[in-house]
Formats: C-alpha cells, sequence, structure tokens
C-alpha cells in the first residue's frame, strides 16, 4: 500500500469496514480497471458513510487538477469549483500534506468567496485527505455533506482506510500506464527495424538514408512513422509485422488517471 497514512489491517480498524477495505484491497490488485476500482472506493464513501456525503477523487498531475471519480450527479460540479478557483480544501490537502476539516462553510473565513460557492450548491461541511505515492502526496479524496459537522471522528477515520485504498488504485493504473507506454514504444521500435530491413534491402543503402526514407514518407503523409514502417512491411510481405514478444493490443491499453 502506498506510502504514508493508515495502513490496511491495523487492529482499531471499525468493524464496519474492515471486511469492505479488505474485498476493495483485493479488487484494486485483480480488476482489469483501476479506474473502475477508485470508482467502487468512492461510491462505496458515499453510500456506507454517515448521512451519505458526496464524494470525489481530484488528482493533481503537474499542478493540474482533475476529478476522476464522482459519486452522485452533482459531485463533479462540486468538486470543480475548487479546481476552477486554485483554492479550497483539495488544494491545501496537496500542498501541506494533512488532512483538511471544514466543520462548518458557513463560518469559514479561507479561501475568498470558495465557502460561499459551497453553500450555493448546499454544502455544509467539508473533509480532504490526502493521497499518497511514493512518499508524494498526488491528490486528495474529498467528502462533502449537506449537514454542518458532518464528519464525526468515526468518519474522518474510516475515510482515512478507504483513502489507503484509493491511493493504491491510482498506484495501479499509473504503473498498467506505464507498462503499455513501454510495450507500445517497443512494439513501434520493431515495427521500424522491419521496415528499414526492407528499405536497406530494396535499395542497397544504410540504416541511416532508410530511415530517412520512412521520416520524409511520414511527414509527407502526415501519419506516424510507426505506421507508415507498418505499411511497408505489409505491402511488401503481404503481411501484418512481426509483433514482439507480447501481444500490445488497443483492447490491453489501461487509461492512466
Amino acid at each position: 500500500m502506498p506510502g504514508r497514512g493508515f495502513e490496511v489491517g491495523d487492529a482499531d480498524i471499525p468493524d464496519l469496514f474492515a471486511e469492505t477495505v479488505r474485498e476493495l484491497s483485493a479488487l484494486v490488485t485483480s480488476s482489469g480497471s483501476a479506474r473502475a476500482a477508485i470508482g467502487e472506493v468512492v461510491l462505496l464513501a458515499s453510500r456506507l458513510l454517515p448521512g451519505r456525503p458526496m464524494a470525489a477523487v481530484t488528482l493533481h498531475h503537474e499542478g493540474a487538477p482533475e476529478t476522476i471519480a464522482p459519486a452522485g450527479g452533482r459531485t463533479a460540479v462540486v468538486d470543480a469549483v475548487q479546481c476552477d478557483a486554485g483554492v479550497g480544501p483539495c488544494w491545501d490537502v496537496v500542498r501541506g500534506e494533512q488532512p483538511v476539516w471544514v466543520p462548518d462553510v458557513a463560518g469559514e473565513q479561507r479561501w475568498g468567496d470558495y465557502p460561499a460557492r459551497m453553500l450555493a450548491h448546499g454544502v455544509r461541511s467539508i473533509y480532504s485527505r490526502p493521497m499518497w505515492s511514493n512518499e508524494t502526496v498526488i491528490g486528495a479524496f474529498n467528502l462533502y455533506s449537506a449537514r454542518s459537522h458532518g464528519f464525526d471522528a468515526s468518519t474522518r477515520q474510516a475515510a482515512g482506510y478507504l483513502t489507503v485504498v484509493l491511493s493504491a488504485a491510482v498506484d495501479r493504473a499509473r504503473q498498467a500506464a506505464l507498462t503499455a507506454q513501454l510495450r507500445q514504444a517497443l512494439a513501434s521500435r520493431s515495427v521500424i527495424d522491419q521496415a528499414l530491413g526492407i528499405v536497406m534491402g530494396r535499395r542497397g543503402c544504410d540504416r541511416d538514408a532508410a530511415f530517412d526514407v520512412l521520416r520524409q514518407a511520414s511527414q509527407r503523409r502526415n501519419i506516424k512513422l510507426a505506421e507508415v514502417a507498418a505499411q511497408v512491411v505489409r505491402t511488401v510481405t503481404g503481411a501484418a509485422p512481426l509483433p514482439p514478444h507480447f501481444d500490445v493490443s488497443d483492447s490491453g491499453k489501461p487509461e492512466a488517471p
């Protein structure tokens, strides 16, 4: 599990969440879709936590926030308010690396007009927790309640356990995306190498000259070099390029959050 915060399996984990956290941890490990795993956790939070708060995950990538897993019709709109404003609990969580609790939005003095905008959406209390990956905060797990003081100590503790599972799901998605990118890069390299061999044999030129032929065709036709290479192989051999030692298919590409 990710670096800081709660560890799944702590002796004091609430009984209500113990089995759920174990099941979700297994889902993160085995699910074919990490985004689906994230969605399961936020939906769980919305349905299971007292008061049925709205729940969302906001990830920060290169300083840009993105809500990727809203639970409920209004959640994306509510979460987008602080994403667009650049201020709010989510931003303070990422910058300060600590949970932020707003017991009563009506009495909140921070963040300019953000509290007033939250009140306009019917939000009276907010709780945000940092999500960790390799000792770095990558985003926040945000809870929004229509009641003031909507998150007591046990609810905030339960949110901590759920945040661990969410962070693991994001880690899994990002690792899978990096693996897919590497595989795609190696597959493209393999196709280009095959096309270079064909061009070198047909034209009696060296590798640099053959590469220049493919590059010029790519620029002239405004398509990727790997696509030009694949067309060369198919035209000359009558068959698709030989794959590398693993299968790279569009259906197998994960979507990184």
